[in-house]
């Protein structure tokens, strides 16, 4: 079956649809297959927080169970975490109000502590559940733009209490965002500014009804393939263009003259 690589609703369905067959193929990637070994060969070893900051491999697979991977060379921030009681208001993980760098700091607070950390198999098993996670909906998201956060949204928007944790979520952001048809430039503005406006359009307990939740998605998806396609290459996508005062994505009303 040969699937258009800007489909991106269509490859959306596709990986749940086919998520055993692709999950082989995704584990089968040589990078992957290859981390995948040396974690279940070198986790054990990792006794200490210094352990892991030495381990780039082992480093970088626990980042991205929680989407940080693109903060692997930033080792001085990433330690300063690691180390730092996330309890504590005064500590760097509070004061950057991100949800992926609190629940990392949560998940690895006992590191510092306890050399036998990894020797339990429930932490183990967090962080390559994680891992897999993160890295499978990347490999989906390949396939079209907007299916990697999709998945992401449709696994963790259940978990959203208010808008703040929203704005402080990129890839959650980014869904709700576009699924409302607000512009890239509404991210200039104000967090106070965003709130304001969100609290107006989004009722954020919809995130606690699942179809709700994949009304929302549609939308993102279907708005995200308008938004990055030519609407030359396809006449109908000129439907779905910028109207009012370019605030909001949706299908522009047709003219027809019935003078003739």
């Amino acid at each position: 079956m040969q699937v258009s690589s800007n489909n991106s609703l269509l490859w959306y369905k596709l990986a749940y649809e086919l998520e055993e067959s692709h999950t082989k193929v995704f584990e089968a990637q040589p990078t992957i297959a290859r981390n995948l070994s040396v974690f279940e060969e070198q986790i054990a070893s990792i006794k200490s927080v210094d352990d892991l900051m030495d381990n780039r491999t082992i480093l970088t697979m626990v980042l991205s169970a929680f989407q940080l991977e693109s903060e692997i060379d930033k080792p001085a921030m990433v330690e300063k975490i690691l180390t730092e009681d996330p309890a504590d208001e005064e500590s760097l993980v509070n004061r950057l109000v991100e949800p992926r760098w609190t629940k990392l700091a949560q998940a690895l607070s006992g590191l510092k502590n306890d050399p036998f950390f990894f020797q339990n198999q429930d932490n183990v098993d967090a962080i390559l559940e994680g891992y897999k996670t993160n890295e499978y909906e990347k490999f989906e998201g390949e396939n079209a733009d907007g299916v990697r956060e999709a998945m992401y949204f449709k696994r963790l928007a259940g978990d959203i209490e208010t808008i703040q944790q929203i704005i402080a979520d990129p890839a959650m952001m980014q869904v709700v965002r576009v699924s409302l048809g607000l512009p890239e430039t509404f991210q200039a503005l104000s967090f106070d500014q965003q709130l304001e406006r969100l609290e107006d359009k989004f009722d954020v307990t919809d995130l606690q009804d699942p179809e709700k939740i994949d009304e929302i998605i549609e939308r993102f998806l279907i708005f995200t393939q308008v938004n990055n396609n030519d609407p030359t290459a396809n006449p109908m996508l000129t439907l779905f263009q910028p109207i009012g005062n370019g605030e909001f994505v949706g299908p522009q009303p047709i003219q027809i003259d019935f003078s003739v």
